[in-house]
């Protein structure tokens, strides 16, 4: 087949699982049909519950949650609030008397579980296999190829880089791990109805866990340094956070937001990035504001 005859044919699609768009998709239409219904006076066809916030709040659950295979605690937090409003629509539930107690307990049992372990890294997509053949007719090919001896050491550091990141976890048990160096490389910050301002000095940064609740967090990462990929995890009620990074490091945030504001204040600078240097932001902002900024 000549590059003419290729170049004619039908863009193939990745092969991704389209399950989740058929989803949203679905939901989004029927959504729109019953709201639909009730703008043409056909909404006494239906439940009247069909039609309240409280669904809302369940689609938006439903479809977070699938396009995530319900990995974001904010889906189900979502569809667990439209749940309960909605039972008081259909049964005269009063969950007053129930609700706030068992945010408070959840709550507590969320805080207290997620700073026992430290945070895991994201799992990353798939790779492509390095067997398949090549088109040396390729005209839109923007990889360049790389030598198999310098493959071979780029895999070596990054299966080095896995070890070291095993090896400080490790660390963290407190039957095996130093004290001093859990406190020098490992952030641990809790803010409840206040404000903490931390600068990171370590040359071995090591990630850590933020509670900020009520109140208002700032860390500022530019003397720090690190070796292998890393995690901080937030959680924030009503809170702000502000991380500074600084200007080669690759940042990933992931938060999931509910009723939040995610702002990332990074200038954009003329600068080469370090793929050694990684640091994914992960969590869960509800009512709250996140910034990240290099400067």
């Amino acid at each position: 087949m000549d590059t003419r005859e290729k170049m004619q044919q039908k863009p193939v699609l990745p092969p991704n699982n389209n399950k989740s768009s058929t989803m949203v998709g679905t939901v989004i239409i029927l959504f729109g049909f019953f709201l639909l219904l009730k703008n043409l006076d056909f909404g006494h066809l239906f439940p009247r519950w069909i039609f309240g916030w409280q669904m809302i709040l369940i689609i938006i659950g439903v479809v977070i949650g699938v396009n995530s295979k319900f990995q974001k605690k904010s889906s189900l937090i979502l569809i667990t609030i439209g749940s309960v409003f909605l039972l008081k629509e259909m049964m005269d539930f009063n969950p007053g008397k129930i609700l706030i107690p068992a945010v408070a307990i959840i709550l507590g049992i969320y805080i207290v579980n997620r700073n026992r372990k430290a945070p895991e890294i994201p799992v990353p997509g798939p790779k492509s296999n390095p067997s398949e053949d090549v088109d040396e007719f390729d005209w839109d090919k923007r990889v360049i190829d790389i030598p198999e001896q310098e493959a071979q050491k780029q895999s070596s550091a990054r299966e080095s880089q896995n070890f070291d990141y095993q090896s400080s976890e490790n660390r963290f048990d407190g039957s095996k791990g130093n004290s001093f160096y859990y406190a020098e490389n490992y952030l641990k910050i809790d803010s409840i109805f206040g404000s903490a301002k931390k600068i990171v000095l370590s040359k071995n940064f090591l990630g850590g866990t933020m509670t900020n609740i009520f109140g208002s967090t700032e860390i500022n990462l530019l003397q720090a340094d690190l070796n292998q990929p890393i995690v901080i995890d937030v959680f924030q009620l009503f809170g702000s956070t502000k991380i500074i990074v600084p200007p080669h490091w690759m940042v990933s945030p992931s938060v999931s937001s509910i009723l939040s504001e995610s702002d990332d204040r990074r200038v954009i600078i003329n600068h080469i990035f370090d793929e050694n240097k990684k640091l994914f932001i992960t969590g869960t902002s509800i009512f709250g504001s996140l910034t990240i900024k290099n400067s």
